[in-house]
């Protein structure tokens, strides 16, 4: 056992398997990152417009900007991972996440420093300071957070990897969902630049849980996966073939990653492209504010069933079959999109955008360990967060530019039913390269 992992205490004296506790531990690191979430920044961006005093293009090119920069680094996080452990990876962001909040809450002082100190107009030098205050809450929050938490779940199972997923998954789902109400409210009672100070103090004091209680994997604790005990082998049995463990380069260099990256990375493109210009693309069919918000509900429910079932399926079957799961999903969500005026779209819109992301939530989480052995997947993992964090960049502009010079989203739609049809194509030749 390492000694780092006896600090402050021996989690193999539990009087349970601590991968259990793990689980909650996971699922809150996951939940405070919502504030570097696109629904946790999308509740400010009207407040930060008003008092920046910045049209929201360049708001919205700050944000692309930002995310693009923490996309470039999250491979290189996911080194930090593997390295230097889940415990000062995760508690390195969580600061820098509260850091970045604290200094964001003081933005409309910072670009009035400004005046008469630069060269360019203040709405170009809001630009600048948000740029770089979106990189490092993006890069913390949706990266580093996500990545480091969802790593330290998978490394605690094996068999039972998609039921400690299904249960994670499902309560992240609901409290994502949740989340925006909860930083409205917020924002009512302690004002927007309020809000932030105190989401920085929260993640402060959560860094002491993860000092506390994160733990790498069951390996450095004196356990194994999934709570088992090793039993002596019988006389004529032979030991199970140790599992491969793939670098990064070994990894690209398969179509099993690329399958998978590509299909997570289209989740976070679509879903953040239709979010962000949600209510836009209901009036360009001449449907109302109301219609467009009612979609999360029900995509949510759908998300949180497909997920479960995933999860616990994903224990017995080839991960390619949730792959073409959510291949299809894509394809039904982007058809939705392009034929929204018609009633039945609306329907078509909300199943196939709920199926894609139960089963991202599944696939993003359990095929790299299984795919890939679990001593590189930090990097692994912080290569696939890259391009979906990549794809929630560039979604935005990419729709808006389909509305801005075509005058709907048919376009949009239409460049999402390729990609989607696509990574169906690439899913039928996905195989697990433990078996090959």
């Amino acid at each position: 056992m390492s000694n780092y992992a006896r600090i402050p205490f021996r989690v193999d004296r539990w009087p349970f398997f601590y991968g259990w506790f793990i689980v909650l531990m996971g699922t809150l690191g996951m939940l405070f990152s919502v504030p570097g979430q696109t629904m946790g920044v999308s509740v400010f961006t009207d407040h930060l417009i008003g008092e920046l005093k910045v049209s929201r293009d360049q708001l919205s090119l700050a944000y692309m900007f930002g995310t693009i920069g923490s996309s470039l680094f999250l491979t290189l996080a996911g080194k930090w991972y593997d390295r230097y452990g889940v415990r000062l990876v995760m508690s390195g962001a969580t600061i820098m996440l509260a850091l970045a909040l604290i200094v964001a809450s003081f933005s409309p002082a910072i670009v009035l420093m400004g005046k008469g100190l630069t060269f360019m107009p203040l709405s170009y030098f809001a630009v600048v300071v948000m740029s770089l205050l979106f990189f490092l809450i993006r890069f913390s929050g949706q990266g580093v957070m996500t990545l480091a938490s969802r790593n330290m779940i998978m490394k605690w199972f094996d068999h039972k990897r998609g039921m400690a997923n299904a249960l994670s998954s499902a309560f992240v789902s609901f409290s994502f969902s949740l989340a925006p109400l909860f930083l409205a409210w917020g924002i009512n009672r302690f004002e927007w630049d309020g809000m932030w100070r105190w989401l920085a103090v929260l993640l402060l004091l959560f860094t002491v849980l993860v000092l506390v209680f994160f733990r790498d994997n069951p390996e450095i604790c004196g356990l194994e996966p999934d709570g088992k005990i090793t039993e002596p082998l019988a006389e004529n049995e032979k030991p199970k073939p140790d599992r491969k463990q793939f670098t990064l380069q070994e990894a690209r260099k398969t179509i099993a990653f690329w399958g998978v990256s590509i299909a997570n990375m289209y989740n976070g493109f679509f879903i953040t492209g239709l979010t962000f210009h949600i209510i836009s693309i209901f009036k360009t069919v001449g449907m109302d504010e109301s219609k467009a918000l009612g979609i999360f509900l029900p995509a949510t429910v759908i998300s949180v069933v497909v997920s479960i079932v995933g999860n616990y399926i994903s224990d017995f079957i080839k991960l390619k079959y949730l792959l073409l799961i959510m291949a299809t999903g894509g394809i039904l969500a982007s058809v939705g999109l392009i034929l929204l005026g018609n009633g039945w779209a609306y329907y078509v819109l909300i199943a196939g955008n709920g199926v894609v992301s139960g089963i991202y939530s599944v696939l993003t989480a359990v095929a790299f360990p299984r795919f890939f052995g679990r001593k590189h997947l930090g990097a692994i993992s912080g290569l696939n967060m890259s391009m979906i964090v990549f794809g929630s960049a560039v979604a935005p502009l990419i729709f808006s530019l389909s509305k801005t010079q075509t005058g709907s989203y048919y376009h949009a739609g239409m460049f999402s039913l390729t990609v989607a049809v696509l990574i169906f194509l690439l899913a039928t030749r996905v195989r697990n390269p433990q078996t090959h």
